[in-house]
């Protein structure tokens, strides 16, 4: 005779420091979630946690682009204007600059960098 089988547990979440909360989540994200938890085989809340810290990553780096995005508009502005006649550069012409700037081939002083 066979032994007798234990009835099969629903996936736990690995405990994790922080404050608790309760929330209520909407059906469609309920759904993604169910589907996340059940392909890589955690509980719910896991996922949900799992899914809330991939959107945090994304977000702040977001924030790390949009804040490069004000540097480097800054830096342009104070570069000296173009006179009123200049044609802007080709793609080949700018693709040529960065990549000569990149490889220090760009006499920096000359540019104000």
């Amino acid at each position: 005779m066979a032994p007798p089988r234990r009835p099969a547990r629903a996936p736990r979440a690995p405990r994790r420091a922080g404050a608790r909360t309760t929330l209520r989540v909407p059906d469609d994200l309920a759904e993604t979630v169910a589907r996340y938890a059940a392909q890589h085989r955690t509980s719910t809340n896991d996922a949900l946690v799992r899914l809330a810290l991939d959107g945090a990553k994304r977000y702040r780096y977001e924030l790390e682009v949009a804040e490069l995005a004000r540097v480097r508009g800054e830096a342009i502005m104070r570069l000296p204007k173009a006179p009123p006649d200049a044609e802007m550069p080709s793609g080949d012409e700018i693709a040529e600059a960065i990549l000569a700037w990149r490889l220090g081939l760009v006499d920096e002083e000359e540019f104000g960098a």
